[in-house]
């Protein structure tokens, strides 16, 4: 198997970093919370996905984002500019759509990122699904939680955890079953999750309750 790896473009890291920071920062300023919790949440919405993925998964040092301050800083800057500017950032309506098209590229981009790390560790196609899947949406996860909501992967929705899932699914699909070396199967999988997630979201096909199982409690 050809093993040339897929790398992020790092203007995009940083950006989609930048982005995830920011929309996680409004979600805590319109929670209330201190400025500490603002960064709190802006932290695991951005790099949670990554921490937990090099932290549990990958345990091949200390995390990335503790190997350089890059993130840390990005991150501490998007929190800043939401302190001070986040009530008039609200007012900007393209930023809605400029996070979800990051989002949307995100989910694929990230989801390879964390296959090709598994696959360098030689974990099992199991686990590179896996991996990929919480590189992928391990950070909007942990947000939840620390916000105390459901995780939105549990509920109904425009089927982002499914499309990751999907896209991790067919990663592995190409590089182990059609043997297509890493870098090529990544950009399918990306334009593959991007194309389905702006359907998706475009015409509002969403997943649906299971039908009898209505907790009424």
């Amino acid at each position: 198997m050809e093993t040339r790896a897929f790398i992020l473009p790092t203007y995009f890291d940083y950006s989609a970093t930048f982005l995830w920071a920011m929309s996680g920062a409004l979600l805590g300023a319109k929670k209330g919370y201190s400025p500490t919790g603002i960064l709190t949440i802006a932290f695991v919405s951005s790099v949670g996905g990554g921490l937990l993925r090099d932290s549990i998964f990958i345990q091949n040092g200390p995390p990335l984002l503790l190997r350089t301050p890059t993130y840390l800083v990005i991150i501490a800057i998007a929190t800043t500019f939401v302190v001070v500017f986040g009530k008039y950032l609200q007012r900007f309506r393209h930023f809605r759509y400029l996070l979800a098209i990051v989002d949307a590229i995100g989910l694929g981009a990230y989801g390879v990122v964390g296959m090709n790390l598994a696959i360098a560790a030689r974990l099992s196609w199991a686990g590179v699904i896996l991996v990929g899947m919480v590189n992928a949406v391990g950070g909007g996860i942990l947000r939840d939680i620390l916000m105390g909501k459901e995780p939105s992967m549990f509920q109904p929705g425009t089927l982002e955890q499914l499309l990751a899932l999907l896209g991790c699914i067919f990663f592995v699909a190409l590089v182990h079953g059609l043997a297509v070396n890493q870098y090529d199967a990544a950009w399918l999988t990306i334009i593959l999750v991007f194309t389905l997630r702006v359907i998706a979201v475009r015409y509002q096909i969403q997943s649906r309750p299971l039908q009898g199982f209505k907790d009424d409690t």
